[in-house]
Protein backbone atom coordinates (compact mmCIF):
# COMPACT_ATOMS: atom_id res chain seq x y z
CA UNK A 1 0.00 0.00 0.00
CA UNK A 2 1.56 3.16 -1.23
CA UNK A 3 -0.38 5.29 1.74
CA UNK A 4 1.77 3.61 4.52
CA UNK A 5 4.41 2.24 2.43
CA UNK A 6 3.89 -1.30 3.72
CA UNK A 7 4.62 -4.45 1.44
CA UNK A 8 1.71 -5.70 -0.48
CA UNK A 9 0.69 -9.49 0.54
CA UNK A 10 1.99 -12.46 -1.51
CA UNK A 11 -1.37 -14.03 -1.73
CA UNK A 12 -5.09 -12.88 -0.85
CA UNK A 13 -7.69 -14.84 -1.22
CA UNK A 14 -10.86 -13.06 -2.58
CA UNK A 15 -13.98 -15.44 -1.26
CA UNK A 16 -16.77 -14.52 -3.89
CA UNK A 17 -20.63 -15.04 -3.42
CA UNK A 18 -23.87 -13.55 -4.89
CA UNK A 19 -24.45 -10.78 -2.27
CA UNK A 20 -28.36 -12.07 -1.57
CA UNK A 21 -26.77 -15.60 -0.71
CA UNK A 22 -24.11 -14.12 1.59
CA UNK A 23 -26.39 -11.73 3.67
CA UNK A 24 -28.50 -15.52 4.13
CA UNK A 25 -26.35 -17.02 5.09
CA UNK A 26 -25.14 -14.49 7.37
CA UNK A 27 -28.35 -13.93 8.74
CA UNK A 28 -29.19 -17.41 9.72
CA UNK A 29 -25.66 -17.59 11.69
CA UNK A 30 -28.38 -15.64 14.53
CA UNK A 31 -26.55 -12.91 14.93
CA UNK A 32 -27.16 -9.21 14.88
CA UNK A 33 -27.06 -7.31 11.80
CA UNK A 34 -24.06 -4.95 11.69
CA UNK A 35 -23.54 -1.69 9.50
CA UNK A 36 -22.29 -3.88 6.47
CA UNK A 37 -25.33 -6.14 6.49
CA UNK A 38 -27.98 -3.04 6.77
CA UNK A 39 -26.68 -1.67 3.79
CA UNK A 40 -28.71 -1.95 0.44
CA UNK A 41 -28.22 -4.56 -2.37
CA UNK A 42 -26.60 -2.23 -4.66
CA UNK A 43 -23.88 -1.57 -2.05
CA UNK A 44 -23.12 -5.20 -1.96
CA UNK A 45 -23.28 -5.60 -5.54
CA UNK A 46 -20.57 -2.67 -6.02
CA UNK A 47 -18.49 -4.30 -3.12
CA UNK A 48 -18.41 -7.32 -4.95
CA UNK A 49 -17.79 -5.89 -7.90
CA UNK A 50 -14.83 -4.46 -7.00
CA UNK A 51 -13.34 -7.22 -5.38
CA UNK A 52 -13.86 -9.25 -8.39
CA UNK A 53 -11.66 -6.28 -10.75
CA UNK A 54 -9.02 -6.12 -8.33
CA UNK A 55 -8.57 -9.84 -8.78
CA UNK A 56 -8.61 -9.55 -12.51
CA UNK A 57 -6.65 -7.36 -12.68
CA UNK A 58 -3.82 -9.06 -9.95
CA UNK A 59 -3.94 -12.61 -10.84
CA UNK A 60 -0.79 -13.36 -9.62
CA UNK A 61 -1.55 -12.31 -6.29
CA UNK A 62 -5.06 -12.82 -5.84
CA UNK A 63 -7.53 -16.22 -6.11
CA UNK A 64 -11.07 -15.56 -6.44
CA UNK A 65 -12.76 -18.48 -4.58
CA UNK A 66 -16.36 -19.30 -5.18
CA UNK A 67 -17.47 -19.01 -1.70
CA UNK A 68 -21.23 -20.21 -2.59
CA UNK A 69 -20.05 -23.41 -2.18
CA UNK A 70 -20.42 -25.59 1.01
CA UNK A 71 -17.84 -24.62 3.72
CA UNK A 72 -15.86 -27.48 3.20
CA UNK A 73 -15.23 -26.92 -0.42
CA UNK A 74 -14.59 -23.42 0.35
CA UNK A 75 -12.10 -24.67 2.81
CA UNK A 76 -10.58 -26.91 0.20
CA UNK A 77 -9.59 -24.42 -2.68
CA UNK A 78 -8.61 -21.92 -0.22
CA UNK A 79 -5.98 -24.84 1.13
CA UNK A 80 -5.03 -25.60 -2.62
CA UNK A 81 -4.61 -21.88 -3.43
CA UNK A 82 -2.57 -21.90 -0.75
CA UNK A 83 -0.73 -25.07 -1.52
CA UNK A 84 0.01 -24.18 -5.04
CA UNK A 85 2.03 -21.17 -3.62
CA UNK A 86 4.10 -22.87 -1.13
Amino acid sequence: NALIEAPAPDLTLVLDIDPALGLARSRGQHRGEDRFERKDASFHARVRAEFRDIAAREPKRCVLIDASQSKQQVLTAALAAIEARL
